[in-house]
C-alpha cells in the first residue's frame, strides 16, 4: 500500500506506506524522501529542524492532517487509521 501525503516542488515525498521493514502486520509507515528529512517514521516520531523547535510536528500530526481532508478515501483512511493506531495517546481520527 503507497499513499501519497505531500510532495514539494524539489522532488521530495510524504508516503504512507506498508513497503518498508519497518511496517509490522500491514501497518504503514511515513516514509519521508526529502533534501532535508529522509526516512520511515512512526506516529510518534518528531519530524522537523530540531534547532527550530517551531518546525517540528509530530508523524501522527501530519497524517492526521492529512487524512482529515475531506477528499479522503475511505482506504486512505483506514491507513492513517491504522498509522495513528500504533499511538493511542496522540491524534486520531474517527
Amino acid at each position: 500500500m503507497n499513499h501519497i501525503i505531500a510532495t514539494d516542488p524539489d522532488g521530495g515525498t510524504a508516503v504512507l506506506t506498508t513497503d518498508s521493514p519497518a511496517s509490522h502486520y500491514g501497518v504503514p509507515v511515513l516514509r519521508i524522501g526529502a533534501a532535508d528529512v529522509e526516512g520511515d517514521f512512526g506516529p510518534a516520531d518528531l519530524i522537523g529542524d530540531i534547532d527550530r523547535p517551531e518546525t517540528l510536528a509530530t508523524a501522527a500530526c501530519i497524517v492526521a492532517g492529512w487524512a482529515m481532508n475531506a477528499e479522503r478515501s475511505e482506504d486512505e483512511r483506514e491507513a492513517a487509521r491504522a498509522f495513528l493506531g500504533q499511538w493511542p495517546e496522540g491524534p486520531q481520527i474517527s
